[in-house]
């Protein structure tokens, strides 16, 4: 799918700020395990893998902890991870992204994360998303997805240039 047709899962008056109903957790879901798990992604040669540890997280028991990842965010109040309703509605984002990353109107770039670990970049910024991925010998792993705010807009453009001067 084209990224300029992407649009959200549900309406967003359907879905609750507070947890996903079981219908849409179901899909969700399902939409995760069809783009990562039932068939490979392969992205630039290599496998995209998850994390495949079962969750303890209150609303999402027993389901992979990448998935976890993708629709939470972690609260600077408690430490915790908590539903996020943005990022969740925009789960069958990840895959197209990463299969269109060559586009114009994707933002690439490479970092090395506060645990030393090389991750990898897919900025969209018509749609205020980025896709981040860690390589993981010979694999690739998805470390996570989320909306782009005012915040991290700033530092992901200069993170960019950053990135662009040194591969001049």
């Amino acid at each position: 799918m084209p990224l300029d047709e992407l649009d959200l899962l549900f309406d967003e008056t359907e879905l609750s700020i507070d947890a996903p109903t079981a219908e849409q957790l179901y899909e969700m879901y399902g939409h995760f395990l069809h783009d990562f798990c039932h068939t490979p992604l392969i992205h630039r040669g290599k496998i995209v893998t998850v994390n495949r540890n079962l969750s303890h997280h209150p609303l999402f028991k027993r389901k992979f902890e990448g998935f976890v990842h993708v629709v939470t965010r972690k609260s600077g109040y408690t430490d915790k991870r908590q539903y996020d309703r943005d990022r969740a509605n925009r789960i069958h984002w990840i895959k197209p992204i990463l299969d269109n990353w060559d586009s114009p109107l994707v933002s690439y770039f490479e970092r090395v994360g506060d645990d030393s670990a090389l991750q990898y970049f897919y900025w969209v910024q018509t749609l205020q998303f980025v896709v981040i991925l860690r390589e993981v010998s010979p694999d690739l792993l998805l470390v996570t997805a989320y909306c782009v705010d005012k915040y991290n807009t700033e530092k992901f453009r200069k993170y960019l240039n950053e990135y662009r001067e040194r591969k001049k």
